[in-house]
Parts: C-alpha cells; structure tokens; sequence
C-alpha cells in the first residue's frame, strides 16, 4: 500500500503545472512574451503555439493582436516546461481565455504540434481557423513559422 501511495504522489508531482501571474512588459511576437514577476523579468514562450516571424508575412499583424490584448496586463502563466534558451514554456491565461488556443484559432498562429503532437484542441482549432479563412488563412498558401526559419537560416 506504501509503494502504491508512493507512486501516485509520484505521478501527481510530475503532472503539476507551476503557475504564476505577472504583468506583461513586452510582447515579442505573437509567441512569446515578456512578464514581470515579482520584480523578476520571465520570458515565456506559448506552448503548442508558432506564430509567423516579424519579418514574415503576417508576422506584424500577429504581434499586434496579441499586443492589443495583453501589453501592459495580467496574465496567468501555467508553466509546461522550459526550451533550449531558458524561456518558460507555458499557456497563458487572460481573463480566463487561453491565449495559446486564442491564438490558434482565431488565424494568428500555427499549432506547433511537433511539441504537442496530443493536444487535440489545438488541432480542432487550427483545422476550424483554415476552413473559415481566418487570419493567416487567408493566404492560400501560407508558409509555416519552421519553414520560413530554415529557408532564411543565413
């Protein structure tokens, strides 16, 4: 009974999200952010979320959907992880609205499903976004975010 008590903890331990709140300082593009927690400045990258680069077609207008709806508020941040340059990794709540899925599904971004193949509500929301023609959707061939990074790797 001690092991299974102890497995089960275990397991709980590991499927916690940390979550915190801050105010945002800086919306980067329309994937990541900059919040101010605590006095401490925390970068956090959307999970499951790519949005087109500045200097990609759409990229502006991505950035500044975003940064109408969050520059200068609080947000929650439900921390997933951290990526390879120490960014947390998170959702982002505003007002209770997911901004991750916001952003998918609203044409802004793409679902990142290479770093959340399982989330099924990202997908929805992507397909959904693409038949109605929104946002970057509109394009009739839009370039993803990893394919215009590695063309313009230089």
């Amino acid at each position: 009974m001690k092991k299974l008590i102890i497995l089960l903890l275990t397991f709980l331990l590991a499927t916690l999200s940390f979550a915190f709140t801050g105010k945002v300082i800086k919306v980067a593009d329309g994937d990541t952010i900059t919040v101010l927690k605590d006095g401490e400045k925390v970068r956090v990258r959307f999970y499951g979320v790519d949005a087109p680069e500045k200097k990609q077609e759409y990229g502006i207008k991505s950035l500044d959907v975003l940064k109408k709806m969050i520059d200068g508020k609080i947000v929650e941040v439900k921390e997933k992880d951290k990526d390879q340059y120490g960014r947390v990794v998170g959702e982002v709540f505003y007002e209770g609205k997911n901004l991750n899925l916001y952003m998918i599904e609203t044409g802004n971004a793409w679902w990142y499903k290479q770093y959340s193949k399982d989330n099924l509500e990202f997908a929805a929301a992507q397909e959904k976004a693409k038949l109605e023609g929104l946002g970057l959707w509109q394009e009739k061939n839009p370039t993803p975010p990893w394919e215009f990074r590695r063309k313009n790797k230089k």
